[in-house]
């Protein structure tokens, strides 16, 4: 059981690098193409791997947008229930100091299910923790 753990926090880990890097490929092996994502920035939820890739297509690409420098996920806590896991952490996103954008934190969760090939996330929610 704790290595299903283990493998889940580093996925998730290995997720938020292929974001800094821009690979999506490294963030896509992790994600069932069923999967449903509550996305902070976006009122509805993005249904499947389609509907995933409709969110990123609105993110904002142009130089204007502040770039995330770091994300360093923090405090898993990782239930397995059989074939599925419920994967609850912290992350807190960073940007270069010279932009006049704070960094955030956000809470989320993660709904994992084991399949023949290995876990994969097959929904996500996150919402941004407000600063006082």
């Amino acid at each position: 059981m704790q290595e299903d753990k283990d493998y889940i926090w580093q996925g998730v880990r290995t997720m938020y690098d292929g974001f800094l890097e821009k690979d999506r490929t490294k963030i896509d092996q992790f994600i069932n193409e069923d999967c449903t994502v509550w996305d902070s920035e976006e009122r509805d939820l993005a249904i499947g791997l389609a509907g995933l890739n409709e969110v990123r297509a609105r993110r904002p690409v142009d130089d204007s947008a502040a770039v995330v420098e770091n994300i360093e996920a923090y405090d898993p806590v990782i239930d397995i229930y059989g074939d599925m896991a419920v994967a609850r952490h912290y992350l807190r996103v960073s940007f270069p100091n010279d932009t006049d954008k704070p960094s955030f934190e956000i809470r989320n969760t993660g709904i994992w299910k084991k399949f023949p090939d290995g876990w994969q996330l097959i929904h996500n929610h996150e919402d941004e923790l407000h600063q006082d």
